[in-house]
This record gives C-alpha cells, sequence and structure tokens, in this order.
C-alpha cells in the first residue's frame, strides 16, 4: 500500500513595524553673497554611504513674495506664480563613499571644500541650451538658479508617478518637473489682514492634489489624492524643510502642527518642517546638525501650544534641527581655500522679526559649545559642501531608531520588515495609512539603505546595522569626512577580494535508518553550515566572519518528504519567518527563502558553524533529492547573489565567491498495513520495538490517532 503525501498548511503572518530613512537633505546654500548664485549655489544630501538614488529626486518648490492681489485683478494670472522652481532627478546618482553628494549649479571647481569621498554633480553648464548636459529636470525649460526670495519649500521625494527620466512615455503624463504650477486656486473676496483690504488670493496654500484645479494646469499625484485605496503607486516624501516669507506661502505636507493657536506677533501654526519666524525670514543657507529625534521636544511660543502629549512641540523640527540663515563670504589666511562662505550674525534689520539675528543655532547646539563655533561672533561656521559640517551630530548607517547607535532596537525594526519589496512613508493627506500624526520617531520611511537600489529591505540593508552596531562615530573606517580626517576611527569595511564561504549540509536520521531505507514517519535532520575557507581575518575590529544568510532548500520530487520545521542554530537568530515559503503541498518541494542573521563577527573563521536546521519528514515512498542554494527571488540575486553576507567587508557584505554542497539523495521505502497493525498499542501504551516511525503524532503511543493520520496519508 503507497502512502500519499499529507498536506499541512503552512501560516504565513506578514506584518510590519516602522523603519525610517537613509538619505536626508543635509545642506542647502540658495543665495550666496555676491551674485556668485550661478557658480555656488548647491544641495547636499546624506545617507549610507554608496547608496544608489534611482527614483529620487529633488524638487523646489517656490511659496512666491506674493499671495494677494487687488480684487478682480484674476484672472489673467499674475506674473509670479507658485510652482516648482527647479527638480532634478537622482537617477544615476549616488552617495559617496562617506555619504554625502553634492549637486551645485557651478562647476566642481567652484566648490574646493568637496573631498575626493564625496560625489558631485552639477546641475547645468553655461552653455545650457539642451537638457542632456545637466541633470534631467522634466524638460520644460533648462534648468536655472535657485528662486531665492520668498517662501521655499525643498523635498527629497520618491517613487514619483508619471513621467520620469526612465519612464517619458507614461501615459499619466509629466507631475513632477521644473515649472509646474501647483497652487492655483483663486479665491476670492478675501481678507488680507496687513492692510485690512479685500484681496484677490493666488493659491490656496496646499499642493493641489490629484483633482484639477479649478485654473487648469498641471496637478501634482500625491500619495493617496488620486488613488486613495492604493499608496503603492504614488508619491513618497522622505525629507522636506521649508520656510515662509512675507507671510507667502511653503508647502510642507505634514499635517502635524506646532504653536497652535499662537498669538505671539500673529503667527499662524506651523508645520513640524517649517522653519520658524515667517516674518522677514529669507534666508541664504540651511545647514543640517542633527538627523535625529531629540528628547521631549521644546516649548511652544507664547500663547501657543504644542501637539504632544506634554503640551510640547514635536521634537524632529526643522526648528531644532537646522542652523539657518544668512552668509558672508571672506578670504582668510589659513582656511580651506576657495569662497570661505561663513554664517553671519547680523541683526536683523525686520523690526516685526521675532528672531533677533539672521542666523539662528538650536538651542541644544548653542549650549556650551565654546569659543571655536560662537555665533555671537563673525566668520565662525563655514558652510562646507562635500564634507561633515562642525558640530553635526554623526549619521550612523543603519540607526533605523534615531538615538545614535545600532542595537538590538535597530536589528528588530529592519529585520520585522525583512524582504518587503518596499516599506513606504507618507504624510501627504489625512487618512494615510502609514500616518500623519503621532510622535516623528514613530514615522514609516524607506529603509532601503544600501547601494544596490530598489531591491526592498534585505541583507545588505541589515548588514549595515550589523556592522555599525554599538558604533557611534558614523563613518567608514579610511573614508575622508571633514578637514583632517581620513578617519582613523570608525568601522573597517575591507575588500571582499579573495574572501570564499563554503556552504556544507550534514543529515541524521534520529530512527538511525540509513537515508537510502527511510521509512514511513522518519525524519531527517539537515544542518547547514558556513565556513570562511579563504580570506579569513579575525583581526579585533575587523573579522569577517558569516553573519547572514538567505537560501531555498529545495526537494526535487513531491509527495516523499516534507519540511517539517526550521531553527536557527548557534548563535544564528531567524531574521523573519513568516518570509520562509512553503513550496509544493504544505512544504514536499521544501522551502524557499530560509533567512537568518548573527550579531558576531566571528562565524565560520576557525571552522565550521552551524548556521540553521531543517528536520524533514518521510511522507511517502520514492526517492528525493534536496538541494540547499543561494535564494533564486529577483531582490535576493540581485542584493545576495552568493546567499550569504559576511562582517566587515565592502560590497555591502558579499564574499567574493561561495560553493555549495552536492545534493542530498533520501529513498522512502513503502509501507504496508500488516506492518502497522502489528505495532498498535493503544493510548499510553508505549511504543514496541522497531515501531517508532509508526507514532505519528509523536505522543509516545501508537493508536487510532496515529491511524488517522496514516490514513489520511492512505486517501
Amino acid at each position: 500500500m503507497t502512502k500519499k503525501s499529507i498536506a499541512l498548511g503552512w501560516a504565513v503572518a506578514m506584518f510590519a513595524a516602522p523603519t525610517f530613512g537613509a538619505v536626508f537633505i543635509n545642506e542647502i546654500f540658495i543665495n550666496p553673497p555676491g551674485g556668485t548664485d550661478e557658480a555656488e549655489e548647491y544641495i547636499e544630501l546624506m545617507g549610507t554611504p554608496g547608496m544608489k538614488l534611482d527614483g529620487y529626486a529633488i524638487a523646489n518648490l517656490d511659496g512666491t513674495e506674493q499671495k494677494f492681489f487687488p480684487l478682480g485683478s484674476i484672472p489673467p494670472l499674475p506674473g509670479v506664480t507658485p510652482e516648482i522652481d527647479e527638480f532634478f532627478s537622482l537617477d544615476g546618482l549616488r552617495l559617496g563613499d562617506n555619504g554625502i553628494l553634492v549637486i551645485g549649479s557651478g562647476l566642481a571647481g567652484n566648490y574646493p571644500e568637496i573631498l575626493p569621498d564625496s560625489t558631485f554633480r552639477r546641475w547645468r553648464h553655461t552653455n545650457d541650451t539642451t537638457q542632456k548636459d545637466g541633470i534631467w529636470n522634466g524638460l520644460l525649460d533648462n534648468p536655472g538658479g535657485l528662486q531665492n526670495d520668498g517662501s521655499k519649500t525643498i523635498m527629497l521625494i520618491r517613487n514619483r508617478p508619471g513621467n520620469t527620466e526612465a519612464d517619458p512615455t507614461n501615459p499619466i503624463g509629466l507631475r513632477w518637473g521644473k515649472d509646474i504650477k501647483h497652487d492655483t486656486e483663486l479665491v476670492t473676496p478675501v481678507l488680507d489682514n496687513n492692510d485690512g483690504m479685500m484681496k484677490d488670493q493666488y493659491g490656496d496654500g496646499n499642493i493641489d492634489r490629484g483633482d484639477p484645479n479649478n485654473l487648469g494646469g498641471d496637478t501634482l499625484d500625491l500619495k493617496g489624492a488620486s488613488t486613495p485605496g492604493d499608496v503603492s503607486d504614488d508619491l513618497e516624501v522622505v525629507d522636506e524643510v521649508s520656510y515662509e516669507n512675507g507671510r507667502g506661502w511653503e508647502y510642507d505636507l505634514d499635517d502635524r502642527t506646532s504653536d497652535v493657536g499662537s498669538v505671539d506677533g500673529g503667527l499662524p501654526q506651523r508645520s513640524v518642517h517649517a522653519l520658524e519666524d515667517p516674518n522677514g525670514f529669507n534666508p541664504d543657507a540651511l545647514t543640517r546638525v542633527d538627523y535625529r529625534t531629540k528628547g521631549d521636544g521644546w516649548a511652544p511660543v507664547a500663547g501657543g501650544t504644542g501637539e504632544m502629549t506634554n503640551g510640547n512641540n514635536w521634537q524632529d523640527t526643522a526648528t531644532e534641527q537646522w542652523i539657518r540663515g544668512e552668509t558672508g563670504v571672506t578670504a582668510l589666511m589659513g582656511v580651506v581655500p576657495g569662497p570661505n562662505n561663513f554664517y553671519t550674525n547680523a541683526a536683523n534689520p525686520d523690526p516685526d522679526a521675532i528672531q533677533p539675528f539672521e542666523v539662528i543655532v538650536p538651542l541644544w547646539l548653542d549650549d556650551g559649545m565654546g569659543a571655536d563655533y560662537d555665533f555671537t561672533m563673525t566668520m565662525t561656521y563655514q558652510l562646507m559642501p562635500g564634507r561633515i559640517n562642525p558640530l553635526a551630530v554623526p549619521f550612523i548607517p543603519g540607526d533605523s531608531d534615531r538615538d545614535g547607535d545600532c542595537d538590538a532596537d535597530d536589528i528588530a525594526k529592519i529585520a520585522a520588515v525583512f524582504g518587503n519589496d518596499d516599506w513606504i512613508f507618507s504624510n501627504s493627506y489625512d487618512a494615510a495609512p502609514e500616518g500623519d500624526e503621532g510622535d516623528p520617531a514613530t514615522q514609516t520611511r524607506p529603509w532601503d539603505v544600501d547601494a544596490t537600489g530598489t531591491n526592498g529591505i534585505e541583507a545588505s540593508d541589515l548588514q549595515w546595522t550589523l556592522n555599525f552596531q554599538g558604533n557611534t562615530t558614523g563613518q567608514v573606517n579610511g573614508i575622508t569626512y571633514d578637514s583632517t580626517t581620513p578617519s582613523a576611527t570608525g568601522v573597517t569595511l575591507n575588500s571582499n577580494a579573495g574572501v570564499d564561504i563554503a556552504i556544507t549540509a550534514s543529515t541524521v536520521v534520529p530512527s538511525g535508518r540509513p537515508l537510502s531505507a527511510l521509512e514511513f514517519g522518519d525524519f531527517v535532520e539537515v544542518t547547514v553550515s558556513g565556513e570562511v575557507t579563504s580570506g579569513a581575518n579575525l583581526t579585533g575590529g575587523e573579522e569577517n566572519g558569516v553573519m547572514q544568510y538567505v537560501h531555498d532548500v529545495l526537494i526535487d520530487s513531491g509527495n516523499v518528504l516534507r519540511v517539517e520545521s526550521i531553527d536557527a542554530m548557534g548563535s544564528f537568530s531567524t531574521t523573519r519567518s513568516s518570509l520562509e515559503s512553503p513550496v509544493g503541498v504544505g512544504g514536499d518541494l521544501g522551502v524557499e527563502n530560509v533567512n537568518g542573521y548573527t550579531t558576531s563577527f566571528t562565524e565560520g573563521l576557525s571552522g565550521v558553524t552551524a548556521m540553521y536546521r531543517v528536520t524533514l519528514r518521510a511522507i511517502g515512498d520514492g526517492s528525493a533529492n534536496v538541494d540547499v542554494q543561494a535564494a533564486a527571488m529577483a531582490k535576493f540575486t540581485s542584493s545576495t547573489p552568493e546567499g550569504v553576507k559576511v562582517g566587515h567587508t565592502d560590497e555591502n557584505g558579499n564574499p567574493a565567491s561561495s560553493t555549495y554542497p552536492a545534493a542530498i539523495s533520501a529513498t522512502v521505502l513503502p509501507v504496508v498495513d500488516d506492518e502497522f497493525i502489528d505495532c498498535v498499542t493503544g493510548p499510553g501504551g508505549g511504543i514496541l520495538s522497531g515501531c517508532d516511525q509508526f507514532d505519528y503524532d509523536q505522543d509516545a503511543d501508537v493508536d487510532t490517532e496515529d491511524y488517522h493520520f496514516f490514513q489520511t496519508a492512505f486517501n
């Protein structure tokens, strides 16, 4: 009597937890002094070293200097309207070896501060009569300079819909590009509180989302606006900062606000990514000094309240994380050659301004920072594109909870979404399922941090956190970060040249029967191990032991063996068990995406180390081969081609090569009814000699429950 396979359901519980972006806006020089805009303007990004930026873009939204016009004058449209002043596609670019990218209006030689480990790209040329030599911007107009008057919003966006450089014929059309008008409603009549007169108002202060506006023109497709039931194809706002000048428009998309109900100077409530003091504030430059979420927030202005439960404003705000203000230029001996632009501390000439100076420094940074960077003196803080600025808090690659180090909490955050094709952030509309309210530390953002592009969240992303665990410098050893380093401290990432990993598999049959003569019900334990067979490094802080695996364990013939369990071994833990997908009926053709990791750097350096065990069970007669190989899912073949990662190694932890074991052959012999009947003992009757294979339910006896199992197979 030949058994049939038994299908046991494999429950896959998909879950997700918030994670955070690994690239952000770090510095913006909008208005260099002396009319040098075409030569010196720049935008600097920072994030995980080497990260590819395909699918990302920078949008510089102009809020104009004027939003009120004489009653009855619109239409026709005013000459100056809110529009995307400049747009820069980042496709094909990547962050430098030190995690920094600078895109500028001038030639590279105009930015002498940029370090060789940073990436630089010019967004335009002096002879720009076509777009081909500049950065793609939608092709509506040639790239120009950053508009430095009026209100401003700078966004780092991703996954934008419509036409892109890589998809120029998308039927949706162009939604994000230079000169797109993003706020074109006519509001009339409206009271201008500045003079008490009724006016026409151009724009309503919100980006036109999805639906046509009342004056025609293009609209920007934001997450949830046109497809509220499906946010997967809509735009993501990765980072943003803005300021309102002369009570013009700023276009932050985060619905959280600050200083609710404030009557101080008649200020409106502000978005959490908007810089303070809209009255007379038109900065030359913005410099981020902290990317983290800090503490219990900060107190609101007089008469206002914050939205945090303790009454404070949200702590992760532009106000608290940025130095911003006016600049001056000088040529000082002993300073880095070049323009040498510095923040100034001149008094704000606007008599109604709340801020006393033209440069504002976060209070936490201004506390005890010493004479070297005393903002009561001029020329003490230099703008330095392409390097980490003085006093900036180091960015730690893999610090997903933004607390300044990589530890178990960060590993858990990444592990929770390991294998997801994407995990997105949205603050674009009220009902966004990702959430628009609450502590910024719980918002979701992309965590595809590695240099492999759009492979989702996988082993390369986790490896950055593993490599930086316990480190607080944010630096890769030997990479230049500031004016004096190459870094003597930090994380070592040695070359992967000559590093070879051998994956091996050993088997144990608890019944003692050989693999060639298994019987129905026999278990087979397959232990998969790894070893660094060449290129091993045991130097402290440079150990390159096996740290991750992503494998397929496949069975070439169904109805013979079935996967019962997969268990990580030794110091290894399963990264995300729900990603392990059974193949065939209940796993009778194996399991894909077996995954795990360890925080140890020394596994497999001094010999073979067990990584995980696959327990198989004989469910039907016949022969089958069990094969262990690198995971074949596209995102893993692209990001983890060898199926394993090693520590303290470049190329995202990929070894140079790997070897895998030959397939394991097993044969299950047929079983007849008489053999089962002879072994029946009844409930609690124990197991007779040679009958252990019939205890199908593993309750230490052979009874009707085991017969039901056998009967199911027979049927």
